[in-house]
């Protein structure tokens, strides 16, 4: 692959691609190419070869350095594969590496797939299904009857599968080990998500991922009809497979219940989990984070915090730093902490931060991420960005790489100011920018 570099956008809407020397504009607008570049060719995602007479002018590099440039503007990328077959050919491992099997497309899409035409179900890495996204009019295939489609044993090569809004308790145990079957094909299964997806304890979570012997990934965003006590006592009976190495946790029953497995198992044998996405923290999950640092903690690898900022107001900062402890995370090489803000009243998660972070003692130490929301440009002076520096400088200076710094702001700021904020903030922190040690991104949310 090429590679390319672009420069902002001309009054036209072209843009500047630097390639190995040489310099291309082209115009990278929904649905306009430059014809001189391409003789139209109009085809469709079944189409296996163009017509001879449609030939490619565009040099294969700047073809694939355009591609990987749009990589993630799929209706872009659509476009472009109208007027040139070879663009669909060189950019379907892009368009089609996701797809969204909606109730009242999947079984047009399913069909397609396993046409004997089709070029693009070989790349299909991730699927996502979700049997809230209907449509009245339309008549849906919701998620267990989706999985006895025969066709979708064509998308074995599967890495990833989402499921959401799904109610497991509504089928029988027949009905379960059936389902679990179906899921069971996609043998190349690496990612696994539940979300808002409502199971009678853990032991059915366990016995679906246990069918994968390639999961690296689980997100249970799930919830349980047993009493949180009692799905806890269940789940300290049940291993997880050894396999999975991330967890990502975010509901009421499921961060409690889930850990409560990771936490037996550790006692028994060294923790597989290395990397644990911990999400809407409230603060009576305080004593579970205590818990976690203690019993895992030095086995951590990747930890991600998104704290649920409303409920924390109560605690002190000494019962918030003696807990989490982040000295005991010696193998740790990111640390991400969501939630923040920048407020005219600062909650202890804002105060906090830099005698937190001072607490890390990781020698593989590489990112910290942070990342604040923002109302009001006037609030970006309550926060003490000359502590947060030095903290920063000190774990630079012993061998982390960089900071990343995210200010989530209102839809309705517009990129100009979005653009002020940051200057703002890595004026604040010149000394770890002018280091190359900062990154700084501002994101309407």
């Amino acid at each position: 692959m090429g590679q390319a570099h672009h420069s902002k956008p001309r009054p036209d809407g072209s843009q500047k691609l630097f390639i190995k020397g040489g310099v291309f504009s082209v115009r990278l607008l929904s649905v306009h190419v430059h014809s001189r570049l391409f003789t139209p060719s109009y085809t469709c995602a079944m189409s296996t070869a163009a017509p001879a007479a449609h030939l490619q002018r565009l040099p294969w590099e700047l073809t694939d350095a355009i591609i990987d440039y749009l990589h993630s503007d799929v209706v872009t990328l659509g476009a472009c594969s109208m007027v040139s077959s070879e663009w669909l050919k060189r950019s379907r491992h892009h368009i089609f590496t996701t797809v969204q099997l909606w109730p009242w497309r999947i079984q047009k899409f399913v069909k397609l797939a396993a046409s004997q035409k089709c070029t693009f179900s070989d790349h299909i890495q991730r699927i996502e299904l979700d049997d809230a996204r209907v449509k009245p009019e339309v008549p849906g295939v919701p998620f267990t009857d989706a999985m006895s489609l025969s066709q979708l044993s064509r998308l074995s090569q599967v890495e990833a599968i989402q499921v959401r809004s799904v109610d497991w308790t509504a089928l029988s145990p027949a009905e379960q080990g059936q389902l679990r079957m179906r899921l069971s094909r996609f043998r190349q299964l690496k990612r696994l998500e539940f979300d808002a997806v409502v199971f009678h304890d853990l032991r059915e979570v366990v016995k679906i991922i246990t069918s994968f012997p390639l999961l690296k990934h689980l997100s249970a965003n799930v919830s349980f009809t047993k009493y949180t006590e009692h799905a806890i006592a269940s789940a300290a009976q049940l291993r997880l497979p050894r396999n999975v190495e991330t967890l990502e946790l975010g509901t009421e029953d499921g961060i409690p219940v889930v850990l409560s497995s990771v936490f037996e198992a550790a006692a028994s044998a060294d923790p597989h989990v290395t990397r644990l996405n911990l999400r809407s923290l409230k603060v009576h999950h305080l004593p579970l984070l205590r818990t976690t640092v203690r019993k895992i903690g030095s086995h951590l690898r990747h930890v991600c915090l998104d704290l649920d900022r409303v409920t924390w107001e109560i605690v002190t900062e000494d019962d918030y730093i003696k807990s989490l402890k982040l000295s005991r995370l010696s193998q740790l090489r990111s640390l991400q902490i969501e939630g923040l803000k920048l407020s005219q009243k600062q909650s202890v998660l804002e105060t906090s931060l830099p005698r937190l972070l001072s607490r890390l003692e990781s020698p593989f130490l590489q990112h910290i991420l942070i990342s604040f929301s923002l109302d009001f440009f006037v609030d970006l002076d309550n926060f003490d960005w000359d502590q947060l520096q030095r903290v920063l400088k000190e774990l630079h200076f012993f061998g982390m790489k960089g900071a990343k710094i995210t200010i989530k702001t209102a839809p309705t700021v517009d990129s100009g100011k979005q653009k002020v904020v940051e200057l703002w903030v890595r004026k604040a922190l010149r000394e770890l920018d002018e280091r190359g040690a900062l990154d700084v991104t501002v994101v309407a949310s």
